[in-house]
């Protein structure tokens, strides 16, 4: 008859080496994770903008040349 606490010697042990691997596992793809966000983060730091940009084009000019929320005194009275 076979032994029951080296059977349950070998279960402990192959039970621990496989959560020694998921965990691994698990760890890694976390690792993975955090690099791929960095890596996201450095990508979108290189697109930003650094200055503003005034627009000057019809949408910022007003009537006669003025700009639109400049106080015209012959209308706003």
């Amino acid at each position: 008859m076979s032994n029951p606490i080296q059977l349950a010697l070998t279960l402990h042990h192959a039970w621990i080496d496989a959560w020694l691997a998921s965990t691994s596992l698990a760890l890694r793809g976390w690792g993975d994770l955090i690099d791929l966000d960095g890596r996201l983060f450095q990508e979108a730091d290189a697109l930003i903008r650094r200055h503003a940009e005034i627009d000057d084009g019809p949408t910022f000019t007003g009537k006669y040349g003025r700009r639109r929320f400049d106080i015209d005194p012959e209308h706003d009275v």
